[in-house]
């Protein structure tokens, strides 16, 4: 039987929401005649008051631990420690709150800023006006007039000038406690010299278990290796919090596996993995991440707030402007009194600055009314930091040391009285496994086997699909299983708009809708409010009868900003799922984890992946957590829209179609 037919025979609905990549969004697929399918992309919701009184109740649920790790099976989350600003008893200059219980000193703060300065003056002689007074670069310079586009210019040089220091946004913090991964990170000074960060061309991986006859290890058993670190000189790392990715592989047959890896917290990891298949293996060992990029992160995020600016546009038939936006109240060159709170059209939180156009008699002719779109500013924009910091975040994967070299191969045989060559499929269909066992799910859960994704937990019902990779393509592909006839089509390469197909045989729709802001969109391109859902608001509107299947997604949108936000949004969205389900009894909930990527957009995804698993564990058996880091770990993904993006698809499919 094909998922689609299951569907149209149990009459089920299909809700789907992504935040992958460029695209995150919302589905709603009803397949059931006389139905229509909506799809959305999400977003936040409610103001930094909400937040602030919303937060603790998911402090008390969810984090338990104060323990620190990037262990990628770590289900804890970090305690929290209040933070407020003080003056200094040795210099007696006031420090700011965002750095306040940290190793983060002002003078760090002052010879970055002073550093991106000159650079930025050096490259490019009109950042010299721009840096004589910041806070005015990122304010209208005229209260007359159409200048949205002037303003976006205007605002795009200040951000590749590097004027992102204005103490209303440097000063606060984004959230009054530190999570035990700051509390990590931030305690160690500043590293300047690229010689004392952990280096994979100068590391070392050894094989930790003991091999059987023959130099050779059974089907199934357990391999253990331990990684050893080292500096640009040589000299062995003496402390944890880099990020260490193992995994197997083989060319014949075609297959990998991930390795669940443990910080020591020493310097050294312990990587430990199954034998799934026999034949010759390889072992593949990658530095990801230096504990300085985390570093350089969380001080990112403490200081300037986020990694990626917007601009707001405000039209009227009389004037328009373009001011900064943020998901945070915290806006360059605007007092918290100078704000549009836009959380009630965006329904998730968001603030841009109030424009200043007025008429001669110095009435408005902008307000907070007039927002309708946002533009994102120039990715490539790198805040005020130091040398090597700047290396760690724009240098990508292909042009630093990655790979710690080794000449590990692993025989793997089979056992002696099977014969196998493979370890066989579980008995137990994925549609019959208890969804809520998918939160525990490691790194280990499953392996590649000739193209395609086995885990050992179950077996995955046959599904069909077609087409390839992006968030956007789960629409395509879900849309492929139920032929329809585009209503409103793609028309171009870059899309966030809405789409729509319908079947009239079944009666049957698939709309798609962008989630709402924060939305990184492309550099210069609006994006509309009108266009835009959030997740909360669509969930609430499910009614209580017909079957449905949503599926959530957030990461790469959501990495510019402090984790609090993350956990703020996850806890909203669990509330609603919590609603949801108890009014609707035949819902499924699917949710799809962070993925391993290298890139400067998604350096945190492994904290990510952990907050969304400890924030969601515990809704029951009709939700499930798709683990997807393992999945890309094992095929050595280095794309924020992954190549096997359908393999996700077919996984989560195969533990719902059927499913009863």
């Amino acid at each position: 039987m094909t998922c689609f037919s299951f569907f149209l025979q149990k009459k089920v609905y299909i809700v789907t929401v992504f935040l992958l990549g460029i695209i995150q969004f919302l589905l709603i697929s009803k397949f059931l005649r006389g139905t229509e399918v909506l799809r959305f992309q999400t977003n936040f919701q409610s103001s930094m008051i909400l937040s602030a009184k919303f937060w603790p109740s998911i402090v008390a649920k969810n984090i338990q631990h104060d323990e620190t790790s990037l262990n990628t099976t770590e289900s804890s989350a970090p305690k929290l420690v209040v933070t407020k600003t003080i003056q200094s008893q040795a210099t007696g200059e006031f420090i700011w709150s965002s750095i306040r219980n940290t190793n983060i000193t002002m003078q760090e703060i002052r010879a970055k800023i002073n550093r991106a300065r000159n650079l930025s003056i050096q490259n490019t002689s009109a950042c010299a006006t721009v840096h004589l007074n910041t806070s005015q670069a990122w304010r209208s310079t005229t209260k007359v007039g159409f200048t949205n586009r002037t303003d976006f210019h205007r605002m795009s040089l200040a951000s590749r000038c590097g004027a992102l220091y204005y103490e209303e946004v440097t000063e606060p913090s984004p959230w009054p406690e530190l999570s035990a991964w700051e509390r990590d990170y931030l305690s160690t000074p500043l590293v300047e010299s690229f010689d004392d960060i952990a280096w994979a061309n100068t590391s070392e991986i050894e094989l930790a278990s003991l091999a059987g006859l023959n130099n050779s290890f059974t089907l199934g058993s357990e391999v253990k290796f331990t990684i050893f670190l080292y500096n640009g000189r040589k000299e062995r790392r003496r402390l944890g919090g880099d990020q260490v990715n193992v995994w197997l592989v083989s060319d014949n047959p075609k297959a990998s596996v991930a390795a669940d890896v443990t910080d020591n917290k020493d310097g050294t990891y312990t990587a430990v993995t199954l034998l799934p298949w026999t034949g010759k293996v390889k072992v593949k060992a990658g530095l990801a991440h230096q504990r300085e990029k985390f570093r350089m992160m969380f001080f990112i995020q403490r200081v300037y707030k986020t990694t990626f600016w917007h601009t707001g546009n405000f039209v009227s038939s009389k004037a328009s402007e373009a001011t900064p936006c943020s998901a945070l109240p915290y806006l360059l060159g605007f007092r918290n009194n100078e704000f549009c709170n836009l959380t009630d059209i965006n329904g998730f939180q968001w603030y841009c600055g109030r424009p200043v156009k007025t008429d001669v008699l110095n009435t408005d002719v902008l307000n907070c009314s007039h927002f309708i779109s946002v533009t994102r500013m120039d990715r490539d924009t790198v805040p005020p930091l130091t040398e090597l910091e700047e290396w760690l975040l724009v240098t990508v994967r292909s042009l630093r040391p990655f790979f710690i070299a080794n000449n590990i191969s692993i025989d793997v045989v089979p056992v002696p009285t099977l014969n196998e060559t493979v370890l066989p499929l579980p008995e137990l269909k994925c549609n019959k496994r208890k969804l809520s066992s998918t939160f525990e799910d490691t790194n280990t859960s499953g392996f590649f086997y000739k193209g395609d994704w086995r885990p050992l937990a179950c077996q995955v019902p046959e599904v069909i699909l077609v087409g390839d990779s992006n968030s956007r393509r789960q629409y395509e592909l879900l849309t492929s299983l139920a032929p329809c006839q585009d209503k409103i089509e793609r028309t171009a390469k870059i899309w966030h708009a809405p789409l729509r197909c319908e079947n009239e045989t079944t009666n049957m729709s698939i709309s798609y809708f962008p989630h709402s802001f924060p939305f990184l969109g492309s550099t210069g391109r609006s994006l509309n409010n009108t266009d835009l859902r959030a997740e909360t608001t669509v969930l609430d509107s499910i009614p209580s009868h017909g079957k449905y299947i949503i599926h959530f997604h957030h990461f790469l949108h959501l990495v510019a900003y402090h984790l609090s936000y993350l956990e703020y949004r996850l806890g909203r969205l669990r509330e609603a799922i919590e609603r949801l389900l108890a009014r609707n009894p035949h819902v499924v909930v699917l949710y799809q984890a962070a993925h391993s990527v290298y890139n400067r957009q998604s350096m945190n995804g492994v904290f990510f992946q952990q907050l969304q698993r400890r924030v969601l564990r515990g809704l029951g058996e009709r939700v499930m957590f798709v683990y997807t880091w393992p999945m890309t770990i094992a095929a050595d993904n280095d794309n924020v829209h992954p190549q096997i993006a359908p393999k996700f698809t077919t996984y989560y499919l195969g533990h719902i179609c059927g499913l009863h």
